[in-house]
């Protein structure tokens, strides 16, 4: 079973190594795997946090997109890193905004 958190530490560890130089490196296609797997796992085993599923789905098929282009192209693809920072950055605002997790926004007076 997994767990909001560790489903959120996964994502922000695949948004830290898409920020760094070396985007295909194999260290950084092994913490895409697992935020993919995490994101995948939860969709299945968080009954109760369907309304996620949307981020989640994008989360997997935008990382599945990029460790494939990353594994047969050394070149990092630029357009599909973009579109993963994207959807991980989705998924991390939804995770914590869901849970409580976000600062109550000051309303002005």
């Amino acid at each position: 079973m997994i767990g909001i958190n560790e489903e959120l530490k996964a994502t922000e560890a695949a948004g830290a190594v898409l920020s760094t130089t070396n985007a295909n490196s194999n260290a950084t296609i092994r913490v895409l795997r697992e935020a993919k797997y995490v994101a995948a796992l939860a969709m299945t085993t968080l009954p109760s946090d369907k309304p996620l599923n949307d981020a989640r789905h994008a989360v997997v098929i935008t990382l599945s997109d990029l460790v494939k282009a990353l594994e047969t192209d050394p070149t990092p693809q630029q357009e599909k890193i973009d579109k993963a920072k994207g959807a991980i950055r989705n998924l991390v605002w939804d995770l914590k905004a869901r849970h409580g997790l976000h600062p109550v926004p000051k309303t002005p007076s």
